[in-house]
């Protein structure tokens, strides 16, 4: 929604005097990953630990391994946020585009229906997008009381969607500063 902001007040032109070169983007992406990822910790501090702690809602996971695996997802969907950020031109877009796909990654993540019986076009979707694996891998050890290793396909999952939609998220950047 911030992006959508940017692009409507050209925002980005804030940036241009410090360069318009790849550093410029890597340092505008790295300090934007860092305001949302202390964000929604906070977030998923909350919603992760203290809710299910008030409500008394049975969890057997591990906090260690919760927290293990809220790092690359918040990193990924972060910078998977960035990326998209170049076809959203309006701040109100990204809020329709959760609620039309929010049931669907539900079903993607492989907790309400099972991945094996999914077509391999959708078993690819899951790869693509950080919701389902960071979906998938918490039931796992929340529900489940996996250990990191019952985990490792979804965390290794997550960590190379990281690096995919960091260089994403820094071509989008040097893009929009040109």
């Amino acid at each position: 929604m911030a992006t959508g902001e940017e692009y409507s007040t050209r925002g980005i032109r804030v940036y241009i005097p410090f360069g318009q070169g790849w550093g410029t983007a890597i340092r505008i992406v790295a300090g934007k990953t860092f305001v949302y990822c202390s964000l929604y910790a906070v977030f998923a501090l909350f919603l992760l630990g203290l809710l299910p702690y008030f409500f008394s809602i049975p969890n057997i996971g591990n906090g260690l391994y919760i927290v293990l695996l809220m790092i690359p997802y918040l990193i990924a969907t972060s910078f998977l946020g960035l990326a998209a950020s170049r076809y959203f031109t309006d701040s109100e877009a990204p809020l329709l585009m959760i609620a039309f796909f929010s049931v669907g990654l539900i079903f993607l993540s492989g907790v309400s229906y099972p991945m094996e019986l999914m077509p391999w076009y959708w078993k690819a979707a899951h790869y693509i997008l950080p919701a389902a694996p960071g979906t998938l891998a918490f039931v796992k050890l929340n529900s489940m009381g996996a250990s990191m290793a019952d985990i490792r396909p979804e965390y290794i999952t997550l960590w190379i969607q990281a690096g995919i939609y960091f260089l994403l998220s820094i071509w989008v950047y040097k893009k929009k500063l040109n």
